[in-house]
């Protein structure tokens, strides 16, 4: 949490003092923009939080054992309102909301206590009985079942540069809460399915296209960050903190109201 302020700060205080030059009248708008979400991989981690048992095939797992695997997953949509203010100085600020998901492609690198287990039988998760005709562990996580979905609210600080009366670059930085819903499924199996509210920070990019005083178009890159989440693995005794960044690409419109 305290390096993830640190890197908003240093955003913030970066845009405060980029440039003073006036963009629009003081105004309030309205938007609304869809596109692209590029989630990085998921960096899964955790431990046991309680003993497991032997049995006749694999050994006892001890609570505090590390958990850790990682989650590749595909690209998906995201989705934004928007609703600001834009000041007489150039600068704007914002409330968005936005819904974006994510389908997993796979699970790969399953670790417990340090030591990849890909290879081993699967039934060392379920604490079955060894067999040779059951998959490995890296075959049944070597599935597309699940997604992570994500509903949330920021509050945007941004900046307008007034290179010409259409044409409007800007920069901009965001904290906010997400609603993060993860459902890992490889196989048909319920590994996790979990919903935690998790603080989050964003930094943005983009160019402003005024059609008219009253609607302008616009395209944005958006980094997020979130912060890792803690939540119930159901397959085994664990708590699993899931780690979610996102490259964003947009397109949208703002509708300024008092003409700018």
């Amino acid at each position: 949490m305290r390096s993830s302020l640190k890197i908003l700060a240093t955003v913030a205080v970066g845009t405060s003092f980029a440039f003073a030059g006036a963009a629009h009248a003081g105004e309030p708008y309205v938007g609304a923009s869809a596109g692209l979400n590029l989630p990085s991989d998921s960096k899964n981690r955790g431990e046991f939080d309680e003993d497991v048992a032997a049995t006749a095939d694999f050994d006892a797992i001890a609570a505090g054992t590390d958990l850790d695997w990682t989650t590749e997953l595909n690209n998906g949509l995201d989705l934004n309102l928007h609703a600001g203010y834009r000041f007489d100085n150039g600068f704007r600020i914002e409330l968005q909301g936005f819904y974006n998901k994510a389908n997993v492609d796979l699970h790969r690198d399953l670790a417990v206590g340090g030591t990849v287990i890909d290879a081993l039988d699967s039934a060392v998760l379920t604490r079955g009985v060894a067999d040779p005709a059951n998959p490995t562990v890296g075959a049944v996580l070597s599935t597309d079942d699940g997604q992570i979905k994500n509903y949330g609210l920021f509050a945007n600080a941004l900046y307008d540069f007034q290179i010409s009366e259409t044409f409007v670059p800007y920069v901009g930085a965001g904290v906010g809460f997400v609603r993060q819903d993860v459902e890992y499924q490889p196989s048909a199996i319920d590994v996790v399915d979990d919903k935690k509210t998790r603080f989050a920070y964003q930094a943005m990019a983009g160019v402003t296209y005024k059609l008219s005083p009253s609607f302008e178009v616009f395209g944005q890159y958006t980094y997020r960050n979130m912060d890792r989440g803690d939540y119930d693995v159901n397959l085994l005794p664990a708590t699993l903190g899931v780690k979610s960044e996102q490259s964003l690409f947009n397109v949208g419109f703002r509708i300024p109201f008092g003409g700018g």
